[in-house]
């Protein structure tokens, strides 16, 4: 599994978004019907703060062609708890295998003159 540190944003900023490419021994591996599913927590075990999804347009995209192996965090407004978050990143393909390729950390920022 990689590791990846999203780089920091400030809380209710607008996030300009992170683009993933998977691939194994340099060959993209095929998204077309997969789910991905990215959770934010304070811990590794703890309960989730926030997800995103490429269920529903709600944060993840699947770029096309899905061929290609890429799909985006998108750009959106960051609205959470400001602190330090654990991520991972699990596809389940479409023939239901289910795979992590991507962990990490995530800093949300408090800003001084968010409402």
């Amino acid at each position: 599994m990689a590791s990846y540190n999203i780089p920091s944003v400030i809380k209710g900023d607008n996030f300009n978004g992170v683009l993933f490419t998977i691939s194994v021994n340099n060959v993209p591996i095929d998204l077309t019907g997969a789910i991905i599913t990215m959770d934010l927590r304070l811990t590794k075990l703890g309960v989730s703060a926030k997800r995103f999804t490429s269920v529903g347009n709600a944060g993840i995209t699947i770029v096309a062609p899905a061929t290609d192996g890429k799909f985006t965090l998108n750009n959106q407004v960051i609205d959470i708890t400001a602190t330090k978050y654990f991520y991972d990143i699990q596809i389940v393909f479409a023939d239901g295998t289910v795979k992590t390729y991507i962990c990490g950390r995530w800093e949300i920022i408090q800003d001084v003159t968010y409402d």
